[in-house]
């Protein structure tokens, strides 16, 4: 049987609340990238609507399908938190941008366990949001050959349940709902910024439930994703210094396909008319391509 070759990727954006530096302009140096390499599916973590940053996740499909000459992608959302105050509302969460035939309507789960914040002003306790959820979506590829892609970005908090960290929680029940719902005909891909590196149990998590980490698996090199100390947005070299996003597969039925081209997605900054440097994100993105 022909196989399909299914270039995915997975970047988070890094709204930047509330100041959304640069964003209008990097999610458009993003969707230019994404247009670019025209995957079959890009995970995007930290997509937000609000009174100051407009639908960002709406502007990056029209600008990629602008690109690719007509209406090739769908975008999937779904919201994991928010606040609303005037004009400073907003809400935030992941979404899928998509061109392949889709088997029925995107499915989203907000996870159990959570981290609960709060802050104190003038006497009065108010939330602070940090909600997190995954999406699901299943696609039909040539010859009937099964895809169910999940995005999620797990919490960045310290804190623990019963001496678990819920960031560990939320990638067991993650493991746990795709393994409930994604039969062993299926090729399972989680991507996403796990907030976690290689060797943490939130990883060795995922890999007891079946996923391999494309990145170790057919990567190359450090891979490191992230900046600890976060980066300079306007920085002309990378000082990453972490792989906290990842690209992870269940085969199916346990034979692993072709894997080709994993490597880093938005890896350098892009130099302005001005002379001036500008990152697409705090994060670089994970790509690769599966012969399925």
């Amino acid at each position: 049987m022909p196989r399909t070759a299914c270039t995915i990727l997975t970047l988070n954006i890094f709204h930047d609340l509330p100041m959304y530096r640069h964003l209008r302009r990097r999610c458009e140096l993003i969707a230019n990238s994404i247009a670019a390499h025209r995957p079959a599916v890009a995970a995007l973590q930290e997509v937000v609507r609000s009174t100051g940053s407009g639908d960002i996740g709406a502007a990056i499909r029209a600008r990629v399908n602008q690109l690719c000459g007509s209406e090739v992608y769908r975008l999937d959302y779904a919201i994991a938190d928010g606040a609303s105050a005037d004009e400073f509302s907003f809400d935030e969460g992941v979404a899928l941008l998509s061109r392949l035939e889709a088997d029925g309507p995107a499915e989203s789960l907000k996870y159990r366990a959570q981290v609960e914040m709060a802050t104190e002003v003038a006497g009065h306790c108010y939330r602070l949001p940090d909600d997190r959820i995954a999406i699901r979506r299943r696609f039909r590829l040539g010859g009937g050959v099964g895809l169910d892609f999940y995005v999620s970005h797990l919490t960045d908090r310290p804190e623990s349940i019963d001496g678990v960290p819920v960031r560990t929680m939320q990638a067991r029940e993650l493991a746990g709902w795709a393994s409930a719902a994604s039969g062993p005909a299926t090729t399972v891909i989680l991507a996403g910024d796990f907030n976690d590196v290689p060797d943490s149990e939130t990883i060795a998590s995922l890999k007891r439930a079946g996923f391999i980490d494309l990145h170790e698996a057919f990567g190359s090199g450090s891979g490191y994703t992230n900046d600890r100390d976060d980066i300079d947005l306007n920085a002309e070299s990378a000082t990453h210094n972490q792989r906290i996003d990842y690209l992870m597969m269940r085969p199916t039925n346990g034979h692993v396909p072709e894997v080709t081209e994993v490597g880093l997605f938005a890896d350098r900054p892009h130099r302005e008319s001005d002379g001036t440097w500008l990152w697409r994100s705090d994060h670089i993105g994970v790509i690769a391509t599966l012969w399925l």
